[in-house]
């Protein structure tokens, strides 16, 4: 077998792990990102929830001092109405009074409104307090939990990495190229075995002069519909092709 193709298999092998060693890295840190976006998240709805409340608060507070407005002005006039023998003065402030009554009564339905909003409000408030501290707890514990579990595999991902450009320093750049094109696109298989005749990478038939000369070990070969790095296995005894 071809040097060259032996070390492609090697750092094949090499890539795999490190691929699946970065995802599971990935894995850990995403849960993470996951944990510390669902706290960022549920931070900023309370604070955006806390200014609402804040606003509410006002608006409440001016529509209570526009009520008490009303309620006087409509307890001065009633005054004015004992004083009144004027029918039509009589008529004009009984008017006003009644004016005033439907305005108060539409600002105490627009206050109990916001009452009724703002005791939403601070349910939501708590929930996401507590919500928060639970979020925040877990993260924590999280993050004590997987620092040494991603400290480790960060270590390994380095050594694999060192070994691994080791290794392609010993391929042709042109084929170590093509071998890092087809391992990309191929999902993590570029090298791959020729089986009774056919590429196990894409299960393509071969044609028969080309797989008598990936047999013969004596050049890199190629599948001719994926493009992959052929091999054949070596024979073991009872095994016929």
């Amino acid at each position: 077998m071809p040097q060259e193709l032996t070390l492609l298999m090697n750092l094949q092998a090499l890539d795999q792990e490190l691929r699946e060693q970065e995802q599971a890295l990935a894995k850990i840190t995403g849960r993470i990102d996951e944990l510390r976006g669902a706290t960022e998240q549920a931070e900023a709805e309370l604070e955006t929830l806390k200014t609402e409340e804040q606003q509410a608060v006002l608006a409440r507070k001016e529509l209570e001092r526009t009520l008490a407005e009303g309620e006087e002005q409509i307890r001065d006039k009633r005054m004015r109405l004992s004083l009144i023998r004027n029918e039509r003065e009589l008529q004009a402030l009984g008017h006003e009074v009644e004016s005033l009554k439907e305005s108060n009564q539409r600002l105490e339905t627009e206050l109990l409104g916001r009452m009724e909003v703002s005791d939403q409000h601070t349910a939501r408030l708590k929930e996401l307090t507590d919500l928060i501290r639970q979020k925040r707890s877990e993260l924590k514990a999280a993050e004590k939990e997987v620092a040494n579990q991603a400290e480790v595999l960060k270590g390994e991902i380095v050594k694999r990495r060192i070994e691994r450009d080791k290794l392609a320093e010993g391929i042709e750049p042109p084929l170590r190229q093509r071998y890092a094109m087809l391992f990309e696109r191929r999902h993590g298989l570029a090298v791959a075995s020729a089986k009774a005749g056919t590429c196990q990478g894409c299960r393509m038939r071969i044609p028969p002069q080309l797989y008598n000369q990936i047999q013969k070990h004596q050049t890199i070969q190629f599948c001719p519909n994926c493009q992959r790095i052929l091999y054949v296995e070596p024979k073991s005894a009872g095994d016929s092709d």
